[in-house]
């Protein structure tokens, strides 16, 4: 067995009781780094400080072999974050199609609707509140 075989299994078995790499260590190491990089540039100490503790802080939940609880703050992280990255996910959808589709919103419940551009004049019915109007694209 090779060198780096056997460092492998002997990395999965320590692995292998430990909570592992999750959503919120990804979202905590993204903010840490962020941090870094604005207390480099400004040269503010305590930013670079706060950042090493948020480091720090990822490592232990990478490491923690409280699996139960680290997976209840991971899931409450979740719950935050899902319908932010949603919109954001949106947002850059729309933007990457806004040649082949008109986005509006309709008149009375607001909702999001889009349109294919070039269709001209249209009477569009909102699928959700049942609302008729006519939209140009």
């Amino acid at each position: 067995m090779s060198f780096f075989k056997m460092l492998s299994r002997r990395f999965m078995a320590f692995m292998s009781t430990r909570n592992g790499f999750d959503p919120l260590s990804m979202a905590i190491l993204i903010g840490s780094l962020l941090l870094q990089i604005i207390g480099s540039v400004t040269g503010l100490n305590v930013i670079l400080f706060l950042s090493i503790a948020l480091y720090g802080w990822a490592l232990f939940r990478v490491f923690s072999k409280r699996d139960p609880k680290r997976a209840a703050e991971n899931q409450k992280f979740l719950a935050w974050w899902t319908p932010i990255g949603t919109k954001i996910r949106q947002f850059f959808l729309r933007l990457k199609l806004r040649k082949q589709y008109k986005y509006f919103k309709c008149p009375q419940c607001k909702s999001l609707l889009r349109m294919s551009r070039g269709a001209g004049e249209k009477e569009i019915c909102c699928p959700k509140c049942q609302n008729r109007f006519k939209m140009k694209a």
